[in-house]
């Protein structure tokens, strides 16, 4: 469930690009047809007036079949349409009040907290704080803009701090990032630390890894050997 709203777009854009009309099953429950006697129509029976709902509603059962694991479906209270799991999907996400109101208060925390952690790579700080940028949005723990990016920069280390000081001497263009262009001036610093330690270091090994994305890119020796037909354990 913590992947459920990222999977949720993915799967509304992939279901409406399959078929459309297959998505309008969410716009209202499903009601089993039934004839004079209040018994359910066997599948030979189904008129065509009902045909087109019947499989709308056995695409969407399919899909979500094959999309949800076992273990979620059973912890969610549905009555079996493809609506209602919906519904509870959409219930269980956003959970009862008082875990909701926790885990705002938690994540506000967790925001004016936020630092790296020791021994943290520059991406995955970065990758981190995004994480926690989206769920704050999804909850609707709204900040201006400024007040992600004021954080992100105090969180930074401290050899930071010359860079973080020339990007606020221009108030008005520094006033004008959003926080997506703030992270990318950050990741274009980052590779200039690292091509400044490398200059500087004549031990750090290739990070071949930066450039080359072959399957045998690990296997690099550097400066081989010249086979010759000369061999030098051969001299006594």
């Amino acid at each position: 469930m913590e992947d459920y709203p990222s999977w949720a777009d993915k799967f509304e854009t992939y279901v409406q690009a399959l078929n459309y009309e297959t998505w309008t099953a969410f716009e209202e429950e499903y009601i089993i047809p039934k004839n004079e006697n209040g018994e359910n129509y066997r599948l030979s029976q189904i008129a065509d007036v009902y045909k087109d709902s019947f499989l709308k509603e056995k695409k969407m059962l399919n899909l979500f079949q094959q999309s949800i694991k076992a273990e979620i479906f059973q912890l969610l209270k549905h009555n079996g349409s493809c609506y209602s799991i919906w519904q509870a999907l959409l219930n269980k996400d956003r959970g009862n009040p008082d875990m909701r109101k926790s885990k705002i208060a938690l994540l506000k925390k967790e925001f004016d907290i936020f630092t790296q952690v020791k021994g943290e790579s520059f991406a995955h700080f970065i990758e981190r704080y995004c994480y926690l940028v989206n769920e704050m949005k999804r909850l609707k723990i709204d900040k201006p803009e400024y007040e992600y990016i004021d954080k992100l920069a105090d969180a930074l280390p401290d050899e930071w701090g010359t860079f973080i000081m020339i990007q606020q001497s221009n108030p008005i263009a520094y006033a004008r990032l959003n926080l997506a262009s703030f992270i990318e001036k950050l990741e274009a610093h980052d590779l200039e630390l690292r091509k400044k330690q490398k200059m500087k270091s004549t031990a750090i090994s290739q990070d071949v890894g930066l450039y080359y994305k072959g399957s045998n890119s690990s296997t690099f020796t550097p400066n081989p050997k010249v086979p010759t037909a000369f061999c030098a354990e051969s001299i006594s």
